[in-house]
């Protein structure tokens, strides 16, 4: 019996985003804000400092047990679970602010 798989062809229309490359540079950043928000913190009943944080670096985290992550959507209902961040690796945001992370070999191969 023959499959009854139907595959069709798919062309993009140009759209515009925000890329946010990751850099060691960047790393460097996001750490050092960490560790200060986390010092205003330990004073605080909650971790405001860190929030703070996590919106101003677009849901980049650093913590001193997992390093270096990302949270997609943070603060949203559409919020995502803690994802590991590479070196090159891309946060893309469409225009309704939806956050995806993409490895750099899949952002070169698509977007480059």
């Amino acid at each position: 019996m023959a499959a009854m798989i139907k595959i069709d062809k798919c062309v993009a229309k140009p759209t515009e985003f925000n890329v946010i490359k990751i850099t060691s540079a960047l790393g460097d950043e996001v750490q050092k804000a960490f560790k200060v928000a986390n010092k205003l913190d330990e004073k605080l009943d909650r971790p405001s400092n860190t929030w703070k944080a996590i919106f101003q670096y677009h849901g980049l985290i650093w913590t001193d047990i997992w390093g270096f992550e990302f949270i997609a959507n943070y603060g949203k209902e559409n919020q995502c679970r803690r994802q590991p961040v590479s070196l090159n690796d891309r946060i893309v945001e469409d225009r309704n602010s939806e956050q995806f992370l993409i490895p750099n070999e899949l952002f070169e191969r698509y977007f480059m």
